[in-house]
Parts: structure tokens; sequence; C-alpha cells
């Protein structure tokens, strides 16, 4: 014998049958959901990691300095910095650089070197560097000279990141719910289409589990047929997503990581034992009322 036997014709019943469509659809809106919460999460930690103990110096230009003048008060501001204790390294971004980030604003070809730009320095400092201490040493060494600590814009992004986060989460709690909705009415269509077979079933001494077991199985392998279904549209969506983002600035994109991928996978599983006992919890209840 292949399976368990099973004395209801449970298949026959066109709510059961459409059953494995509808989990399907939510497993796909579940994968692409619980996909997007995972990247903004892995957005989150590496633009907070990528700014934690780095800072940016701004040099701003005074009126009527020249270049050279510029030039050289940003280079006494690059000394000072490699010279005060807990700095790591302190390079100035050139000009050149600097046009490249203001390419979308200003077009190519700018000569940003006639605007009144502050010059920016990367430090990259200890954990233990006193901020306070390194910006009142740098006003007294290099007038115009500002530290930019990135804590305020950092901040707010990654709370804007993790509210993203939350709704992606709530989103796939309310497809679970949905889910068993769905398992729900369907399981009750059955047991009164089935009524006068169960009643029998009572009748010759077949005890509940007996025949909670039966819907329970047939919901388990509609639920990971549909789920099955469902997970791998979901992952062929988010590989030619992956794809057409593969020529887009990829320093600017998340990646998957390789722990995302079973976390995926693991969604028609959990559909097919959502679909298990759910079922198994609705045929029970009705079977107590039973005389």
């Amino acid at each position: 014998m292949i399976g368990p036997r099973s004395d209801l014709p449970l298949s026959d019943n066109p709510a059961v049958r459409i059953l494995p469509w509808i989990v399907a659809l939510m497993v796909y809106l579940a994968t692409l959901t619980l996909a997007g919460g995972l990247l903004v999460a892995t957005m989150a930690d590496e633009w907070s990691q990528g700014l934690t103990g780095t800072v940016t110096v701004q040099v701003t230009p005074t009126k009527n300095e020249s270049l050279a003048e510029l030039d050289a008060r940003v280079a006494q501001a690059t000394r000072t910095l490699l010279k005060t204790p807990g700095v790591k390294s302190a390079n100035a971004i050139p000009l050149a650089e600097i046009a490249t980030m203001l390419e979308p604003w200003l077009g190519t070809g700018a000569n940003i070197a006639e605007l009144p730009l502050p010059r920016l320095i990367a430090v990259t400092l200890d954990q233990t560097t006193d901020l306070d201490s390194l910006s009142q040493r740098l006003r007294e060494k290099t007038p115009g000279a500002e530290i930019d600590d990135h804590q305020y814009w950092r901040a707010h992004l990654v709370t804007f990141l993790r509210s993203l986060q939350i709704v992606a989460l709530t989103m796939v709690a309310l497809i679970g719910v949905t889910t068993v909705t769905i398992v729900v009415f369907a399981t009750r269509s059955g047991l009164a289409v089935h009524h006068d077979v169960i009643e029998v079933l009572h009748l010759i001494g077949a005890p509940d589990d007996y025949i909670a077991g039966q819907y329970q199985r047939h919901a388990q392998r509609l639920g990971f047929i549909g789920g099955a279904v469902g997970g791998v549209l979901g992952v062929a969506t988010l590989l030619g997503l992956s794809a057409l983002a593969g020529n887009l600035d990829g320093a600017a994109l998340p990646s998957f990581q390789y722990w995302h991928w079973p976390i995926l996978a693991a969604l028609p599983v959990a559909s097919a034992y959502i679909a298990k006992w759910t079922a198994r919890r609705i045929v029970m209840q009705a079977l107590s009322g039973m005389v």
C-alpha cells in the first residue's frame, strides 16, 4: 500500500481542489515579501556597520580664498588628524572624485574647482576616539574645518529601513493568517460535503483521530504541493530580478546571504504544516460536537 487508507473522497470537493492554487499564490507572495525584508535587513546592517568608526571632515572655503590656499588648509587639517591619537587614517578626497559624485546634479564636465564647494577628508577612527576633543583640536589648527560624524543621517536611515522590515514581516504574517482562513473554509466545506459518510464512520466505531488524520494528511499534501509551486515561482522571480539588477551599481544594492535561502525554502514546508494542523483542529472541533 502506497499510503494510508482513505474512506473519504476528499478530492471531489471543488473548494478543496482549488486549495493548492491559493496556497501557491500565498507562498509566492510570502517569498517575495520575506525576501524583500531580508534584503532590507542586510542593507541596514551593511550601511550601519560601514559608517561605524568613520567621519567626514569638511573644510569650507572662505571668501576670496585661492585654490592654493584652500589646498594648504586641507593639507594642514589632514596632518592634524594624522597626528591625533585614535585616528587610523585620514585621506583628502580628490576633486575628480567629488566631481564624479556630483555628476547626477551638475552634469559631466562641470568645472567644480571654480565652485565654492567644501573639501572633504575621509577619516577612520578608533571606537574610543573623543569626537568633541578631536573637533576642538581641528578647529584650533585649521579654522573652517568641521566634523560630520553621520550619526543623525545614519540613525534616521536605519530607523527607516527597520520600519520597512517590520512592514514586510507584518505582511508575511497577514499572508499566513489568510492561508489559515482559506484552509478553514476548505476543511469546513469538506466536512459539510461528507457529513453523512463521517456519521457512518462514527457509527461503526471510527475514532475521531482516524477521521481527522485523513483530513490533515490530505490538507498537508495539498499545502505542500501548492507551497512548492509558489516557492519555485518566487525563487525564479528573485533570480530574474537579480539578473536584471546585474548591470546596476552593485555597491548600492544589497545581496542575498547564504542563510537567506534556507529561510525562503522553509516556506513551502511551513505552508504544509499550517494546512495540516489547521485542518486537524477544525475537524476535531466539528467531531466533538457530533453525537
